[in-house]
């Protein structure tokens, strides 16, 4: 047969023990409650610590790129400005050295002329219609720009000159080459013929130098391409 237990304790023991049990149980419930709260907590601020440093680099790194778009601005802007510098000097600046094209005078000389004078201009040409001409002058289009130019000097003969204003003509870019007048002179006691010729050069066009200007004359050379701006 078996015996029952017999419980000898005192009720007022049993239910302070009962008591201090569940007491006990409420602390562990408690102290788990804070330890899972802090832990949130802490998860929490971590998360926010990163997202706030993902924040401050994604801003500097948006304003790197303000940065950046105002510098390409500023660029942008310096660059038309360069660009209105360099459309405005090749609207003004001539295509062409004047040396290389006193150079290329020279070179022609025909034994025996020699140039007493040398005198040039640059300008406009401005288109004029004549009562019989046909169609319109743009008066709003760029007029071209042409150099004008005026030999003098003295030949033996009229042969030299004729010959001074054949090779002239042949020799690009030299245009409407065209013999002012020529007369005889006295010369140091020497029967000379004084000449005067005229010529033009169309500045719209390109051109490009060849040889070396550094050397004696008969090595500069002007070509003029077959293209034109």
């Amino acid at each position: 047969m078996k015996q029952h237990s017999i419980d000898l304790l005192p009720d007022s023991i049993r239910a302070r023990s009962q008591a201090g049990l569940r007491t006990g149980r409420y602390v562990a419930a408690t102290v788990v409650s804070l330890i899972i709260v802090i832990a949130a907590t802490t998860h929490v601020c971590l998360a926010l610590d990163r997202a706030r440093g993902e924040f401050e680099a994604a801003r500097e790194r948006a304003n790197l790129v303000l940065a950046a778009e105002e510098q390409a601005k500023e660029l942008r802007a310096r660059i038309g400005e360069v660009e209105d510098s360099i459309q405005r000097y090749k609207r003004i600046a001539a295509p062409l050295d004047i040396s290389a094209i006193l150079a290329t005078t020279i070179n022609e000389l025909p034994e025996g002329v020699t140039l007493d004078r040398i005198d040039m201009d640059a300008g406009v040409r401005r288109a004029v219609r004549s009562p019989r001409g046909k169609g319109t002058v743009d008066s709003e289009a760029a007029p071209p720009r042409v150099l004008s130019a005026e030999l003098s000097g003295f030949a033996p003969d009229d042969r030299a000159i004729a010959e001074f204003v054949a090779q002239l003509e042949q020799t690009p870019p030299l245009r409407e080459v065209s013999l002012d007048f020529s007369r005889t002179r006295d010369v140091r006691g020497l029967t000379a013929r004084e000449f005067r010729l005229s010529l033009r050069i169309d500045l719209e066009a390109a051109y490009e130098v060849t040889g070396d200007l550094s050397s004696p004359p008969d090595l500069a050379v002007m070509e003029e391409p077959d293209h034109e701006r």
